[in-house]
């Protein structure tokens, strides 16, 4: 009797631990793992094993988290005082969430429903790594000397933001480029917003935007690739540009064997999406919606969004729909 009211008080109680293969994954990749169930001192009942993929992003001193994962694991099943049981894990990552980068982390939080008793948590810090494509661009860039700062990564309107400094050709010219990433099935279309120093008669700053579309082929050759880049970056502060409303718009194409669209800053940009494919940090940016995004106010963030009629979506059962935990 004693042990049951220690085990309801958490003391004593099952326990669960959740052993990830690696620490780390890219979007669209398959993470793997296993669970480790332990009995505690008593026979208990367990309603369900589930596990939480929580997104947390830190702003204006303070984390705030958002489950963009809900995956349900193993539902009614008892363990015994001191069994083990042990069981896999799979889960392949949605392709719109945001990359792993200042201000933006993830944490697997593993929970045992425990009937009649404290559940048992388990928490595994996660990273996600960009895209291969994406990962090639950022090397493109590294190889002209920009050099990604070090709070590149904020969620934005339309998915991720990441921002880049020159320390080499283009240092004194262009004070940073910004970029969102638009992946389709074809290659990946960037948002380039470039601020240029100096500005219209070498006053103030200049803000310039292209839209541009590279090919997977074009992204495999990462030389090719960065002299593409820097081609347009070249072009993009040696053209004639008409001063408009404290911005630089631009009317001369850039053709590298590209597709590209003008932006102006005065209208929304809508980027097209693929089916299967999307923008960075998309999913996330949609979440916050409604948010400030710059400072994420916190009570704001309480009823931005409800994950619920999402997470139907991303549930991945290995237990090809037998909830249930016979042997392990």
């Amino acid at each position: 009797m004693f042990k049951k009211l220690l085990s309801k008080l958490g003391v004593g109680a099952a326990k669960v631990n959740l052993m990830l293969h690696q620490p780390h994954a890219r979007l669209g990749e398959k993470i793997e793992g296993e669970f480790l169930i332990e009995g505690g001192t008593i026979e208990q009942y367990v309603r369900k094993l589930e596990v939480e993929l929580h997104l947390i992003v830190h702003a204006d001193g303070h984390e705030h988290h958002r489950t963009v994962a809900l995956i349900p694991v193993a539902s009614s099943f008892s363990i015994q005082p001191g069994e083990r049981k042990v069981c896999p894990f799979s889960y392949t990552l949605p392709i719109h969430l945001p990359i792993t980068r200042y201000g933006v982390d993830y944490v697997f939080v593993t929970r045992l429903d425990i009937a009649d008793g404290v559940d048992a948590l388990d928490k595994d810090a996660f990273r996600i790594l960009p895209p291969v494509p994406l990962e090639k661009v950022f090397y493109a860039l590294e190889k002209l000397g920009f050099r990604e700062k070090p709070t590149s990564g904020k969620i934005k309107a339309y998915g991720q933001e990441f921002e880049f400094f020159p320390t080499a050709a283009f240092r004194g010219v262009i004070e940073e480029v910004e970029c969102l990433a638009f992946f389709e099935e074809q290659g990946v279309r960037l948002q380039l917003k470039v601020d240029v120093l100096g500005g219209l008669f070498g006053l103030g700053e200049t803000e310039l935007r292209r839209d541009v579309f590279l090919g997977y082929d074009e992204i495999d050759d990462v030389e090719g690739l960065a002299q593409k880049l820097h081609m347009l970056l070249q072009e993009m502060v040696q053209q004639p540009r008409l001063h408009t409303s404290g911005h630089e718009v631009w009317h001369s194409p850039y053709t590298a064997h590209h597709t590209e669209y003008h932006v102006s800053p005065s209208h929304h940009y809508h980027p097209h999406r693929h089916s299967m494919m999307g923008t960075i940090g998309g999913f996330a940016a949609g979440m916050l919606a409604g948010m400030v995004a710059e400072e994420l106010i916190e009570d704001v963030v309480e009823d931005a969004f409800d994950i619920d009629d999402r997470a139907e979506d991303m549930i991945d059962d290995w237990f090809d729909g037998d909830d249930d935990i016979d042997i392990l």
